[in-house]
C-alpha cells in the first residue's frame, strides 16, 4: 500500500485511523503522499493559534489544514513592463504612439 492510498479512506479501519493520529501528522502525512511541501504552524497565527489545524469535519474526523501551512508562492507569470496610472492626454498619446510603430 503507497501513501497515497493510506490516506484515502476506503473502508472504516482506514478511517478510524485518520481520527486517531494526530492531526498534524496526519496532515503532513497526506500532504507527502500527493507531493506538497508544508511549512510548519506560525505560532503567531489567529486562526489556528499555532497548532497548524482549525478543527476535523465531523462526519469524517478529518483535520482542517490551516492556511498558515501552505507556502506562498511567487505567480508564475513574468510580469512585464509596468504601466503606471495615466492622465487622458498621456493615454492618448500612448496609444496614438502604438498605433503608428504598429
Amino acid at each position: 500500500m503507497n501513501d497515497k492510498e493510506m490516506f484515502l479512506p476506503t473502508d472504516e479501519a482506514k478511517a478510524a485511523d485518520i481520527r486517531n493520529m494526530d492531526p498534524l501528522e496526519a496532515i503532513k502525512a497526506a500532504a507527502e503522499g500527493i507531493g506538497l511541501i508544508l511549512n510548519d504552524p506560525n505560532p503567531n497565527c489567529k486562526k489556528c493559534h499555532g497548532r497548524g489545524f482549525i478543527g476535523r469535519h465531523a462526519d469524517t474526523g478529518e483535520p482542517i489544514a490551516c492556511s498558515c501551512l501552505f507556502p506562498k508562492y511567487e505567480s508564475a507569470r513574468e510580469t512585464g513592463e509596468i504601466i503606471l496610472p495615466q492622465n487622458r492626454a498621456q493615454r492618448r498619446a500612448a496609444k496614438k504612439k502604438a498605433k503608428k510603430n504598429g
